[in-house]
């Protein structure tokens, strides 16, 4: 849950983890910007948010990334309802994450495209085709890439570059790895084309993207030994 600012005022013990927080109390006052989230998704959150308060409208089972506490980002479904005091005024929202590839959703039609992102993570770093998702499926091409659109809200060729984009926001930050290697390990032809990419998701170069979380990683290390020291 968020105040009109955007500040967190609870969540449980899943969030917490997926925050990489101990406790509510390590939670409460704080905003995204205090997680090193990336800044186009920051932007994104807090642009539903404001709408949710003004519109009083939830958004619904929208499927989109969410950083992690190492600085990838992985996938969720997530809805936002307003929440209103006594007197129907909007204070805040109330959020609600589940992940997207979760074995146990009962998510009835949605169901198959679990198959989907399998066969997506097993195969990224290579050359997928729309029609071996939709294969994957057993939908025709047009049924697939309809209901797909409806699942994601957007195309699946768009999705495979961001997927491909998070595996990669989860190397630079984990190994040592050239960017010119992760291009090519996450499926892109070429350093221009991931890097141009990259920046369209992330709003930075992948090269500054590893620097900021590497320092950011480092300070809340450093921050961590001097409470224990105390």
């Amino acid at each position: 849950m968020k105040d009109r600012e955007g500040r967190f005022m609870g969540g449980n013990d899943a969030q917490f983890l997926k925050l990489g927080v101990a406790s509510e109390r390590d939670l409460l006052g704080k905003t995204d910007m205090d997680f090193f989230f990336p800044e186009n998704l920051i932007l994104q959150y807090r642009k539903d948010d404001l709408k949710v308060m003004r519109t009083g409208k939830p958004v619904l089972n929208r499927v989109e990334p969410v950083a992690n506490p190492d600085g990838s980002v992985s996938w969720h479904k997530t809805s936002k309802y307003p929440l209103r005091n006594a007197q129907g005024v909007s204070i805040g929202i109330m959020g609600i994450m589940r992940d997207f590839d979760g074995s146990a959703m009962p998510w009835n039609h949605q169901r198959p495209f679990l198959k989907v992102m399998e066969f997506i993570d097993r195969h990224y770093h290579e050359e997928i085709l729309v029609k071996d998702l939709a294969a994957a499926t057993g939908l025709s091409l047009s049924q697939f890439e309809r209901r797909f659109l409806e699942v994601f809200g957007q195309s699946p060729s768009r999705f495979l570059v961001r997927y491909r984009l998070t595996k990669a926001s989860h190397l630079l930050v984990s190994s040592d790895h050239t960017i010119s290697s992760i291009a090519v390990d996450c499926g892109f032809c070429d350093h221009s084309h991931f890097s141009r990419s990259f920046f369209g998701m992330f709003g930075i170069p992948p090269g500054q993207y590893r620097n900021l979380k590497r320092d950011a990683s480092s300070a809340q290390a450093r921050a961590t030994t001097s409470r224990l020291a105390l």
